[in-house]
């Protein structure tokens, strides 16, 4: 393909390249790109070339384009560097930044955030599970038939299995410490979910990541 070809085609190559994208800052960006260099390419009297750019379809499309991907990605930098107060930003900074912010806030909103005692019973196995929780500050030990097998530090999620797997639970698990922790209602963390999608992949990859270190720990205290 010659430099000429490669011009005329690289916009709308680069708009099918944005589409291949998961993150849709970096989706809307490209499309930004590939709509900029498009209409500075077109042969005119000037990027906006006064009457004929009402008669051209093919500017309208481009500047179309243009004019969508730049509302969709100030959204999505608004989403992405969305203010946050002292309390939130300290929070989100030390467990959820792998959430937008806006998804943080929104968890947030159907969480609470609670003190629990040293020795506090926080689930109890082969009950059915009405809450997910994260540690916030303290610690929580794992316990599969009166064994410990692991303990529970700051960041880690508590019910989560049972949350995806809609089980009972399979552990117990108590404060080893006075401890804080976030808890939501099940119920209104489902509903939530399925109203946010980026919010789902967010949360099941976090999940995921959890789980396999719990798998990893628990192979480890089987071999010891």
């Amino acid at each position: 393909m010659n430099i000429a070809k490669l011009m005329e085609y690289g916009p709308y190559l680069f708009v099918l390249a944005s589409l291949l994208f998961p993150q849709r800052y970096h989706r809307h960006a490209l499309a930004l790109a590939g709509s900029v260099w498009a209409i500075l390419l077109i042969p005119s009297g000037g990027v906006f070339p006064g009457a004929q750019f009402l008669n051209s379809p093919l500017i309208t499309f481009w500047v179309g384009m243009l004019a969508f991907n730049a509302v969709f990605l100030l959204h999505a930098g608004w989403i992405k560097f969305l203010p946050l107060n002292e309390n939130d930003r300290a929070l989100y900074h030390r467990f959820f930044k792998r959430f937008s912010r806006y998804n943080f806030k929104k968890l947030m909103e159907i969480g609470t955030i609670e003190n629990k005692a040293h020795g506090a019973l926080l689930i109890k196995q082969g009950e059915t599970m009405e809450f997910v929780m994260c540690i916030l500050d303290g610690s929580a030990g794992v316990i599969i038939d009166g064994d410990k097998i692991a303990s529970l530090q700051n960041g880690d999620f508590i019910g989560e299995m049972s949350f995806l797997s809609g089980n009972l639970s399979s552990a117990t698990v108590r404060a080893e410490v006075l401890s804080t922790l976030i808890i939501w209602r099940q119920e209104d963390l489902k509903i939530l979910l399925r109203k946010n999608p980026s919010l789902l992949i967010e949360f099941n990859r976090t999940i995921e990541r959890q789980l396999a270190g719990k798998l990893i720990h628990k192979n480890r205290h089987v071999v010891n």
